[in-house]
């Protein structure tokens, strides 16, 4: 390395080492959150909207629906390790991150408008490409924002709790995308009798929340650049972009912690999605309820994090990450599977009257379990990147988020086609739009679509835990790690050329 460059090298981060070490402001936590608001506001409109905008309002099979949403995730899931490869080694005068997110930003909002006003002319075959070409596009420019805005997450800080909080900031943020997503395609453009058939009212939903999700990533986006003098500057590299990637890949498998949490996300993350994917589907067929009933009910959810972000950082200073992760895995597969059962087997406690409130508190109480979770769970990821940069001297959040995010997404679209699959399986009509206000499903269609939409999928989330209790990076471990890295990057700095 030239002597100039280690020089700046070394001045950068000794500078950034002591900045890390101040708390964060609560405006950066505020703007950086920003940014994982326009993730739930598409993680609203896949979870909740697309699988029953394809299928009962568009026309698709559900199988067609499911394997368009699985090829997408798969091409994206391929890409992603890429990406974050190419976010860790970016150098440029602002940063690693930013130069991602900003160009990602625009076509990812574009593509989610593009997907929602689908031609009526387009049917068939080509109606299939156009879904899988929109949803490619948007899912790996999606990638694109949000890998390298995660990892903006794991470096601006080197303090324990400190992560956690940040976390906090960030899925509270999320809930309040999907939240807004809700409003937005319930509340507003899809409200009334027939308005979740009404295939014209879902072009406005789409292109206002594809506005909202540039506004939200611009303030992401200024964040981050204002916090650059606390980031890592990427590590100085002499190894082709290819043989680099093999070799990162070959460490992520290496690395104990990192397996551990990716066989978790994999299993929680099939169960999740299929279950979500069929919310709609069953709230309204399954539960029986209106469209302003369906909105109270999915909203329940995404109120949660109000409750579990003060109760995960209550937990979290008495108790283990791992410990809180694997308790609240458990009560997620507890809340998801117990209201389809009793509705089934014991049908009296669900009165017209009483179903919309029991499933409103236990929407509540299932948000709040999926935020304790995912506070406990994500910052045990920012952890684990430290311990990977300890075991093989260099930092690689966003290869390292990205290996995550690809048991996320290939799980996620394999639960996407399960439901897909599963909604023709069990008999669900796919032209529900074009048949009369007054048809009513089967009873057996009624019953089955309750069992995929809830009790199945809980016993794939109650297996994912399971690989936890082979994650053994502790508090005390980590505090240590932190130490020893802080005397490596110390010891490089001054043994760097002058």
């Amino acid at each position: 390395m030239p002597q100039a460059e280690a020089k700046s090298a070394a001045d950068h981060w000794s500078t950034a080492t002591a900045r890390r070490s101040r708390p964060l402001s609560f405006s950066f936590k505020a703007g950086y959150g920003a940014g994982a608001l326009a993730d739930g506001i598409v993680a609203a409109g896949f979870g909740f909207f697309l699988l029953f905008y394809l299928t009962a309002v568009c026309g698709m099979s559900g199988t067609l629906a499911g394997t368009a949403k699985l090829i997408a995730l798969l091409v994206d899931a391929i890409a992603d390790p890429a990406i974050g490869l190419a976010s860790d080694r970016l150098r440029s005068r602002w940063g690693r991150r930013l130069p991602w997110m900003v160009f990602s930003l625009p076509p990812f909002a574009i593509a989610f408008g593009i997907l929602f006003s689908m031609p009526e002319s387009l049917t068939g075959f080509p109606q299939f490409i156009y879904v899988t070409g929109c949803l490619i596009v948007l899912r790996v420019t999606l990638s694109g924002f949000v890998l390298p805005y995660t990892a903006v997450g794991a470096e601006v800080t080197d303090d324990y709790r400190e992560r956690a909080s940040i976390v906090s900031y960030r899925l509270i943020s999320q809930s309040g995308g999907i939240l807004l997503g809700v409003i937005l395609g319930l509340g507003v453009y899809m409200s009334g009798d027939g308005g979740l058939l009404a295939r014209e009212r879902y072009i406005p939903y789409a292109w206002t929340s594809a506005v909202l999700i540039m506004l939200a990533g611009l303030i992401a986006i200024v964040a981050v650049r204002k916090a650059l003098p606390r980031l890592h500057a990427p590590t100085p590299e002499t190894t082709p972009f290819l043989a680099s990637f093999r070799r990162e890949m070959i460490e992520l498998g290496r690395n104990r912690s990192f397996l551990v949490l990716f066989g978790t996300v994999l299993l929680y993350f099939l169960a999740y999605s299929a279950s979500v994917s069929l919310s709609l589907h069953a709230t309204r067929y399954f539960w029986n309820l209106d469209t302003f009933s369906i909105q109270l009910v999915l909203l329940s959810s995404t109120l949660g994090p109000l409750l579990g972000a003060p109760i995960s950082s209550f937990i979290l200073r008495r108790s283990e990450k791992r410990t809180l992760a694997i308790s609240a895995f458990l009560g997620i597969a507890i809340f998801l599977m117990w209201p389809p059962l009793v509705k089934i087997y014991n049908p009296q406690i669900f009165t017209p009257s009483s179903t919309t409130p029991i499933l409103v508190v236990n929407g509540i109480l299932f948000g709040t379990t999926i935020m304790i979770g995912g506070v406990a769970f994500q910052s045990m990821l920012a952890d684990t990147a430290d311990e990977h940069e300890w075991l093989f001297g260099v930092r690689r959040e966003g290869l390292f988020f990205s290996g995550l995010t690809l048991a996320y997404k290939g799980a996620s679209g394999l639960g996407g086609l399960i439901a897909g699959i599963a909604l023709d399986v069990v008999g669900f009509p796919a032209d529900l739009a074009s048949r009369p206000d007054a048809f009513q499903l089967p009873s057996h269609v009624v019953e089955r679509l309750g069992l995929i939409a809830g009790p199945l999928p809980a016993l794939n989330v109650i297996v994912a835990p399971l690989f936890l209790f082979g994650y053994h990076l502790t508090r005390a471990k980590h505090k240590n790690i932190v130490v020893e890295l802080e005397a490596m990057r110390t010891e490089a700095a001054v043994n760097q050329p002058r």
